[in-house]
């Protein structure tokens, strides 16, 4: 049986919570993690016949057209971050960190915590990303995950000690 016998959206609805979950641990933002999902059945579903045939493995390939478009979107995100300052008015900019001190160690004590996240398991990185956002209920992480809401919660408890463990040293 051919690839293009397989309708990307069926690839794409047995795979959703986790696909979802995949692109919400590389944009941490779950909203964007909809529309990548979006633009991931809008590309795969205006590719050719022959394109089509050519995909060996429906899942993987979906999973690898979400995560070209995840970064993409990235670079575009960062691409309109980057403003020309020359324009505005300097009385009009507003520092929330006005106090070189405070400013540094805010931004110290946010190196710590990244660091610290970035040693943990890419599960709990997701499920502690999900929990931060507040979007998703621990039971609802859980379902996502296939795994108790005990577990989560246990889960949840163990980054938030690595991260008070970290900022002791």
């Amino acid at each position: 049986m051919s690839v293009f016998a397989v309708k990307w959206s069926e690839v794409i609805s047995q795979n959703k919570p986790k696909l979802q979950a995949f692109l919400n641990s590389i944009l941490h933002c779950p909203y964007l993690a909809e529309d990548a999902l979006q633009d991931t059945y809008l590309r795969l579903a205006a590719m050719s016949k022959q394109q089509n045939n050519d995909v060996k493995n429906a899942t993987s390939f979906t999973y690898q057209v979400a995560r070209n478009i995840a970064i993409d979107m990235l670079r575009k995100k960062k691409r309109d971050a980057l403003i020309d300052i020359e324009g505005i008015p300097l009385d009009e900019l507003h520092d929330a960190y006005s106090d070189i001190e405070e400013h540094y160690s805010h931004k110290q004590l946010s190196e710590s915590i990244s660091n610290t996240m970035k040693k943990l398991s890419t599960r709990h990185q997701n499920i502690i990303s999900f929990y931060r956002n507040g979007r998703f209920k621990q039971k609802e992480i859980a379902n996502v995950y296939k795994i108790s809401p005990t577990l989560v919660n246990f889960m949840i408890k163990e980054v938030i000690h690595s991260c008070q463990v970290e900022l002791r040293h």
